[in-house]
This record gives C-alpha cells, structure tokens and sequence, in this order.
C-alpha cells in the first residue's frame, strides 16, 4: 500500500488529501551537486529534513544561495562548542538502588525518571532552537549508536546517556572510524552492551556482534569466529554508574583494567592482531593499538560495506525511511563517495545534502514525521513551544533517548496508528491555542503580502505543508480562513486583531488536520 493510500484507508480521508500520485524513487537526479540557487520551496525542504523545519527568519536568509553555501552553513563546525548543561545533576553520583531499602529504591529510580525527563525536554529545547541541523544530525547517530534508558530490568541512567550524546554530537562529522573508537569504549555503551563484563576467559560478545551488524557492515560480511575474536580484544574495558564503584578516571568515565583483558595474538577478518605483554598492557596503548586496530581492519577489509551500510542508513533517515522503497543507485554514488573522502562525514553530509537527489520532487513530502519531528518542527514553525513536548513525544510513541532496542525505532508507518494520530491532532490544537493574539498578529505578518488573502493562504500553506496542494483544497483553506466573509474583507479583518488571530487559528487547525501535515 502506498503511503498516501494509507491515510486515507485509515483515517477515512477524502477529496482534500494529499494527491494520490505516487513516488518513484528512481529519481533522475543522482549525486553531482545541486548548482541552481535555492527557491523558498528549496530552502524548506531542505530545513525540514536537515534540521526539524524552518522559520521564516531562518527560511529568508538562505533563499536565492546555493546548496552548498547553506549546507556548509548549517553543518556547523567540526569543534562545535557543547551547548550549556542542562542542569547540576548531569555531575551528581547516584546510588545504587539494589540493596536499598525499598524507601530509598523508590526515590532513586524516581529521580532516574525526572531527570530523564528534563534531559529529554532540554534536548527538544536544542532542537527547536538555531542549530536545528547540528541537533537532527546529532539524533541521527543516537538513532544508529543506540543506548537505551531502561533495558533488561536496569538502566542506562540520564547522567550517562547526556556524556554519550555530547560524545556524538562533538563526534558527528569527523572520521566514523574515530567515532567507532570512541563509543566502543564509551561508558554508556559499556553498560549498554555488556561490555563491563567483557573479561579475559569470559569473553561478552554483545558487542562486538552489534559493532558489525548494526553499526558498521550489517549482516554478512563477518563470521561467527570474528565475533568471538573481536570480544577477545574488547575485554578489559569498564565503566560504573553508581557511586560505590570504582572510577579512577571520575564518575560516569570509562577505565582499563589490564588484569582483565586478553593479551593473546587475535586473528580477525584475516588479519593477525598481535600479543601483548605486560609492559605494553596499558590503556593508551590497547586502545590506540588494538581497539582502533579492530576498527581499522573493518573497513580496510570491507570497505564497500561499511560505506554502503551507513549511506544507506543517512538515506532512510533523511531521505525516505521505507523498508523496501529506496534508489539502490543513488545509494551507492552516495557510498563511493564516502568511501572516497576517506569515510569522512561531513563529506557524507555534505554530499547527500547537496544532491540534486535530493532536490528532486519525487522525494519531497515521502517521510512520516517521527513524533520528535513532528512537535519540533511545528515549535519551530510557530515560535511557540510547549511546557511538557517530551510526554507528547512519548505519547505518540517515541520514549526520546530510550528506543525500542538496539535496532532503535522501527519508523515509518509505525509513527502512525489509530492510538497516535489522535494525540497528533491534540498537539495541534495545544500549540496552535498557546498562541495569543498578539503572537499570531505578529505571525501573519512575517509572510510576503500578507494583506492579499489568497498569498497569505498560499505562504502559509506552503510552509507548513511539503507539497503543493489542489485548487480545490487552496480555495477550502482560503474558506476555513475567511468564514463566509467575502475575500475584499481580508485587510479589514487584519484591521481587527482578534478577528484576523481568530480566523487564523482556524485555518492552522484546518491545514493541522491534513494528511500530509504529518509528511516531511
């Protein structure tokens, strides 16, 4: 079933859907770069799937520029400075709650929880602010690099997952292999996949498995003797979440413990990793040597797939995130051309985003927005922002920095569900009724000619709708906004400005309600 079909065998949506033409996704535009200068509809497209969508302040400094100008802009920098903490307990040592007395047990799991909580409502802050595409790049790589909250009757706790998501957003457009390195031995990870419990003799594979099955190669292109192999050379490591726990080098911060790695020569993917000795046995060295060895014997050996992998994986999160539609063509210009930046990801980014791939018009209005998407890019859109967005998120599905599994979130048409919908609908309407006058005065007139009615509607239908819509549905918003008024009363009615923040509440509620208001 096509995507559009589906909203309409759902929800029972007629006439004024979305138009039932459907994408193909062998698109005529390919990698080589997108050199016209950006049109307003180009700069939207581009803010909604980049970053998590536009304001017009935003929108109106990059129209008439080229891709690259823009793209460069919104990368941001290499060293991009970490955004101010989200408060005094990220440093705060937690107790462990085994062991305590129920009372204590309690307050310490609901601390876990609050904190979690402001975490999440702090990280929907950053995202609804400026750096838009250096936050929903920085969710790419903890939709990849997962880590969840609560798993397997423990936690990751909010302490750790802050220190892991400042390690991706400073580490998303280096060097994946650097990346690699670094979340391998990463305190959050650590915990996550067992590898505190990876010793010499009692090899945890956990790891090891996922580091090439979901985080660099995917399946097939590594043994069930590689996996065991590379566990050997992950042993060692460590890291503690609660405060009776070793930390030599500070809480939260992974260590080495030389008595518990495996000296031993390891043979992996062909290639031989030398033996150890005492002497040479040290953090430093084990990690610079033979962790970042593993790592580099992955793609040294399987170059095509680790490029192929994550091409593909940027291609489903910000292009088009269906399970069996996507153009394999454009994928693999996409992969060699990482694979030939020396797997660099700004370049990956860069490319990508500068595609006229990416400009092509069979693509634009394809993704369902996650509910992250979905609240912030409305937040953004309206200047407005809600006391609570990270429980709207969770009650439309997504548990923000606590995915499903370690696969993350399924996506696409999973966003959407006879339970979800409605709660999509609801925040609409919550945010749209935040507004007051006076703020929606002020909104209207931030659109070009604003006083003729028919280039208000069609501003604001274009920005906050991906595609074009019918004259029919054109005419239908126009009515929604005008209420029976004739459309020579439009500058009278902005005379009103109750009257104009009424009728243009009514047509955001309207335009909120249409199916491709959940598109991006």
């Amino acid at each position: 079933m096509e995507r559009r079909q589906l909203f309409s065998n759902i929800f029972g949506l007629g006439a004024r859907g979305v138009s039932p033409v459907a994408p193909n996704f062998m698109v005529e535009g390919g990698i080589e770069p997108h050199t016209e200068p950006l049109t307003r509809d180009d700069v939207y497209h581009l803010l909604r799937r980049m970053g998590f969508g536009a304001t017009h302040e935003q929108a109106e400094t990059f129209i008439g520029k080229t891709a690259a100008e823009v793209v460069d802009q919104l990368l941001g920098l290499d060293n991009e400075p970490a955004p101010e903490s989200p408060g005094a307990w990220v440093d705060v040592w937690t107790e462990d709650p085994q062991g305590a007395d129920l009372q204590t047990r309690f307050a310490i799991w609901k601390s876990w929880d609050l904190n979690m909580q402001k975490l999440a409502n702090w990280w929907l802050e950053k995202m609804t602010g400026d750096e838009t595409a250096v936050e929903k790049i920085t969710l790419f790589w903890t939709s990849h690099w997962v880590s969840e909250f609560e798993f397997d009757n423990t936690n990751s706790i909010p302490q750790m997952l802050y220190r892991q998501y400042l390690l991706l957003r400073e580490r998303r457009l280096g060097d994946l292999r650097e990346m690699a390195l670094e979340v391998t031995v990463d305190s959050t990870m650590l915990n996550y996949l067992g590898g505190t419990f990876n010793v010499v003799g009692a090899p945890n594979e956990n790891y090891a498995r996922e580091l090439m099955e979901l985080f660099l190669t995917g399946l097939g292109w590594y043994t069930e003797g590689d996996v065991q192999q590379a566990a050997r050379v992950l042993t060692g490591w460590r890291t503690q979440k609660f405060s009776d726990e070793p930390a030599p080098n500070d809480k939260y911060i992974s260590w080495f413990d030389a008595a518990k790695h495996d000296t031993g020569a390891k043979q992996f993917m062909g290639q031989t990793i030398p033996a150890r000795t005492v002497d040479n046995n040290t953090s430093f060295q084990v990690k610079n040597e033979e962790v970042l060895g593993l790592i580099n014997i992955i793609f040294d050996v399987r170059p095509e797939a680790v490029s192929a992998f994550i091409a593909e994986k940027a291609y489903r999160f910000f292009i088009y995130s269906s399970s069996g539609e996507v153009d394999p063509d454009f994928i693999n210009e996409l992969a060699e051309e990482y694979r030939n930046s020396n797997f660099n990801l700004r370049a990956l980014f860069r490319a990508l985003f500068t595609s006229k791939h990416f400009y092509a018009p069979e693509i634009r209005g394809v993704q369902i927005k996650t509910p992250i998407e979905y609240i912030t890019s409305f937040q953004r859109q309206l200047g407005q922002t809600s006391d609570d967005p990270q429980l709207w998120a969770l009650r439309m599905d997504q548990h923000v920095m606590d995915p499903p599994n370690v696969s993350g979130w399924p996506g696409y048409r999973s966003w959407i569900s006879t339970n979800t919908y409605p709660v999509r609908r609801q925040f609409a309407r919550h945010l749209i009724d935040r507004i007051d006058d006076t703020g929606l005065n002020i909104w209207i007139k931030k659109f070009d000619e604003y006083d003729d009615v028919y280039k208000f509607v069609a501003g604001v239908v274009g920005f906050l709708l991906p595609v074009d819509v019918s004259q029919e549905r054109m005419d239908f918003y126009v009515a929604s906004l005008l209420q029976a008024a004739p459309d020579y009363d439009w500058p009278l009615i902005l005379d009103d400005p109750a009257a104009a923040a009424a009728r243009t509440r009514n047509l955001l509620i309207t335009i909120s309600k249409a199916p491709d208001f959940q598109l991006c």
